[in-house]
């Protein structure tokens, strides 16, 4: 399946040199997992993309970009595929100062990655990242386009034959992965840290922690230390296109795939791996 794209509800090639977006990261972004032709919890993915447009001021009329993601997905038909979304500020003047202006809505479709339901039901072996997290709360739970720090992140435990890795913030508290939020489990009780300072808020860590008091588990959000992740019984994480890894390893920390992680597993497997 070829790449193809829309920008601002038009056939482009690729956005102006000007954009905002593109020269100072000045925008959001959803990717939304498509099985069989059917987007995954997209309306809870515009409506974070709403959210966050509205805490940077930028104006997002979700009409078009709805009409923009059907468009693609009729062309595209019964196929797996990954709808992205990106919204900028738009083009306008030099300099930082956002003044007003059109924002410039980018809607895509590109192939999956391969399937990961090995990962899905082995597990997966994770790094714990040098680079940390900056806490800015102005920014805290939107995903916005400045992502240099998962960058780093990502390139950091690549190096290190790691296929994700978890991300502290600068005073050390355990925030999500490079990629994907984080939950541990202790004695029957679930936790995922706290994003009040950093961290994205995960369409996927948001529909775990509904489910999870839809079935009468113990689930909290708190500030996590690196304490509590060490006496962890289960650790697992997740994000909207992998659905859910449990973590079977943290640098030499070894843990077990319990019986939480695959509770959650089972309320979920329909949507990635029907």
């Amino acid at each position: 399946m070829m790449p193809s794209s829309l920008l601002d509800g038009q056939l482009a090639p690729g956005v102006a040199f000007d954009n905002r977006g593109l020269s100072y990261g000045d925008g959001l972004f959803e990717t939304v997992l498509i099985r069989g032709g059917k987007p995954l919890w997209l309306d809870e993915h515009l409506q974070r993309l709403a959210q966050g447009a509205h805490r940077l001021a930028i104006p997002c009329n979700l009409a078009l970009v709805k009409r923009d993601c059907s468009r693609l997905l009729a062309d595209l038909g019964p196929k797996d595929a990954i709808l992205k979304i990106t919204l900028t500020r738009g083009s306008v003047a030099r300099g930082y100062s956002p003044l007003s202006a059109d924002s410039h809505r980018i809607v895509s479709v590109s192939p999956t990655s391969p399937s990961s339901k090995e990962q899905w039901q082995e597990g997966v072996a994770i790094g714990l990242c040098n680079t940390k997290l900056a806490r800015q709360p102005l920014l805290a739970g939107i995903k916005h386009l400045n992502r240099l720090e998962q960058v780093l992140a990502a390139g950091e435990m690549r190096r290190r034959g790691f296929v994700e890795g978890l991300v502290q913030d600068d005073a050390g508290k355990i925030i999500e992965a490079t990629r994907s939020n984080v939950f541990i489990a202790r004695a029957g009780s679930i936790v995922t840290p706290l994003l009040n300072d950093c961290g994205v808020d995960g369409i996927m860590r948001q529909q775990i922690i509904l489910a999870a008091k839809r079935l009468g588990l113990k689930i909290k959000v708190a500030a996590v230390e690196m304490s509590a992740l060490r006496n962890a019984d289960e650790v697992f994480i997740c994000n909207s296109v992998i659905g859910i890894w449990p973590v079977t390893k943290i640098e030499c920390m070894h843990k077990h795939i319990g019986p939480l992680c695959r509770q959650l597993q089972r309320e979920f497997e329909s949507h990635f791996y029907a």
